[in-house]
């Protein structure tokens, strides 16, 4: 006679809170995976802007100079002047090292200065891969520098700033004289750099 087994009601009913707490533990997981994620999105946000590691403030912190290597004297650019003339004359000074693009990313931004360090500083370096990255996003943002020429009248309006020494505003001043076009002769030269002291001259009688 064939034996009938009962299988009792209650364990359909643990199979089923079982399943239920599977399924629970699984949205549970679900849902802190996506807490995580969240906090390294806002860890990359934080560590590309404001990370004070570095890695994070130096562009390619594995590369070193050279044993015994001396960096030369560079040509120090202010955003002022022609962007492509500036390349042309820092990468001719690195000699013997110039081929290392690398090293020649990590020493540009000791030829910067004023408005074109500012520039550097605020730019995030893991964006600049190569070389070619840098160099485009430097004429792209300076370019217009090159484009627009002083004329006599904005030469004579050139006025110094209060942060700025004499030399460094009459070294300023000759650079950007050196672009007006057309160009001009000595006795101009002269002539409209007097001309933009009269307000100089100006403020210190008042005074």
């Amino acid at each position: 006679m064939p034996i009938t087994v009962r299988v009792p009601y209650e364990i359909g009913q643990y199979a089923e809170i079982e399943r239920e707490g599977r399924r629970k533990e699984e949205e549970s997981v679900f849902e802190q995976l996506q807490i995580l994620r969240k906090q390294m999105k806002n860890l990359q946000v934080v560590r590309g802007s404001e990370s004070l590691d570095y890695e994070d403030l130096c562009i390619h912190p594995d590369v070193d100079t050279p044993a015994g290597y001396k960096p030369p004297k560079l040509n120090i650019f202010d955003g002022t002047s022609d962007p492509h003339a500036h390349l042309r004359a820092y990468c001719d000074k690195l000699l013997g090292v110039g081929r290392n693009e690398k090293l020649r990313m990590k020493l540009f931004i000791r030829s910067l200065t004023g408005e074109a360090l500012t520039w550097y500083t605020r730019h995030d370096p893991q964006n600049w891969r190569t070389w070619q990255d840098m160099a485009n996003d430097f004429m792209n943002r300076l370019l217009l520098n090159r484009e627009i020429t002083p004329d006599r009248f904005a030469l004579v309006n050139l006025q110094k700033k209060p942060s700025e020494s004499f030399q460094e505003y009459a070294r300023q001043w000759r650079s950007e004289a050196a672009r007006a076009q057309p160009p001009l002769d000595d006795s101009e030269l002269t002539k409209y750099f007097i001309r933009a002291q009269e307000g100089i001259y100006f403020e210190k009688m008042m005074g």
